[in-house]
């Protein structure tokens, strides 16, 4: 069926100020209609009591591990698991075998994407060819087969005069430069520079090895005029500098992780390496000092930075390969800030999807206006459920929250104006 009658949601799209119970009508892909009792012939009717309605969220960083480690996950995989999590546009990084360093393996991921159909999918390039951060990719080849930006993420890329010229080149384009900022030559380590590190003797990676990086890539962007998104930032003091460049003008953004808003380093004592990410679990106070970013604007945007991995990869902290999965938690672990006062529901749609949208000059992304293309999500903020083997999508487990109990769930995620997830 054509037409999709949502009755009576509640509809949170920040970037008209909306919040307010309304009716949506869908017809052709696309929102025809935004009132009160709304009625239409023929039409698959939801009935939205209770439920908010909002513009589908925007994932602009997680890991698909296609091609090359479909055993971890694979696109199928990871869409289900993104549509499951409320979320229709998905940017994957690079760090694929082979890396996503050249037009066919951009066009790989593209055309299989489209073929599911689930979601969108818009690769991230590589900044250097096979990320060894030696020699600078073709961006324009690359933005051509459907880049939407350019990052060597995981490994950092430590040459200043590349960054320099890779800026200048995106610049160019139109296009922005992402950042695992992570000095390697500090961050040689495990888990955070603090109590359980010292607790558990393990080699750490201190905050200063994350601000010195984004100091660097801060005052390249402000010299260049590139845009510069700083990855998963963690640090106090990084913030205070993307705080400072900002306000000289410079194009940068940020994002957060989650779990960095969620947890600090005392997670590792419980959930051990299914915590161990990089940068790391920080301390109370450096959690505290995030969620204060969250509220005065200076994190642009939330990213779950989902990073599948098989059982056996998580096994010791030394050897355990960073990350966790992200892309059905992220809804329920934002409204826990909701609920305990950080951020307002409009807030967390505006970190979740307009943001993002806006970052990467998406259309059809981060607002749910008369016109627009239909990709909206409807979700119960009080429903109850665990993430476990019946319920997650996903190919890997490695998450603190298997099988805990989770507030907040999906209900319906709609798609270019097609219902591609339910739980009813």
């Amino acid at each position: 069926m054509s037409k999709i009658l949502i009755k009576r949601a509640r509809v949170i799209d920040p970037s008209q100020g909306l919040d307010s119970i309304k009716d949506i009508l869908i017809e052709k892909g696309r929102i025809k209609d935004i009132g009160e009792y709304l009625f239409e012939l023929e039409a698959q009717i939801i009935q939205a009591n209770g439920l908010i309605a909002c513009p589908s969220f925007v994932d602009i960083h997680v890991h698909l591990r296609d091609p090359g480690q479909d055993y971890k996950e694979d696109l199928e995989s990871g869409m289900k698991s993104a549509v499951a999590g409320g979320f229709t546009t998905l940017v994957c990084m690079p760090n694929t075998n082979p890396s996503i360093d050249s037009p066919e393996v951009a066009q790989y991921i593209v055309r299989k994407a489209e073929d599911i159909g689930l979601c969108k999918v818009l690769p991230a390039g590589a900044l250097t060819k096979g990320r060894k951060g030696k020699e600078l990719v073709d961006f324009y080849a690359l933005k051509k087969a459907g880049c939407v930006a350019f990052t060597d993420d995981g490994s950092p890329l430590m040459g200043s005069n590349l960054m320099e010229k890779a800026l200048r080149l995106t610049a160019q384009l139109g296009s922005l430069v992402m950042n695992h900022c992570e000095d390697d030559r500090i961050a040689y380590g495990h888990i955070n520079d603090g109590y359980v590190s010292s607790l558990l003797g393990l080699a750490s990676r201190p905050a200063s090895a994350e601000d010195i990086l984004v100091a660097r890539d801060c005052v390249l962007a402000y010299h260049t005029g590139g845009h510069i998104h700083i990855q998963h930032v963690s640090s106090s003091l990084s913030l205070d500098l993307i705080r400072f460049f900002k306000d000289k003008g410079t194009k940068v953004s940020c994002e957060v992780n989650p779990y960095h808003l969620l947890f600090n380093e005392l997670e590792l004592l419980t959930s051990y390496a299914n915590a161990k990410v990089n940068p790391p679990l920080r301390e109370e106070n450096q959690r505290k000092v995030l969620l204060e970013a969250l509220k005065d604007g200076t994190i642009d945007c939330v990213a779950t930075d989902h990073a599948p991995h098989a059982p056996w990869e998580k096994g010791s902290f030394e050897k355990a390969m960073p990350g966790m999965i992200g892309l059905q938690t992220a809804l329920p672990m934002m409204l826990q800030l909701v609920r305990e006062g950080y951020i307002s529901l409009s807030k967390m749609v505006e970190l979740m999807s307009c943001n993002p949208a806006k970052i990467l000059g998406l259309e059809g992304c981060g607002s749910i206006k008369v016109g627009a293309r239909a990709n909206l999500v409807l979700f119960d903020p009080e429903k109850e459920w665990v993430l476990g083997e019946e319920t997650s999508f996903s190919k890997s487990r490695n998450t603190p929250l298997w099988n805990k109990p989770l507030k907040g769930k999906v209900i319906y995620t709609i798609f270019e104006g097609r219902v591609v997830y339910q739980d009813v």
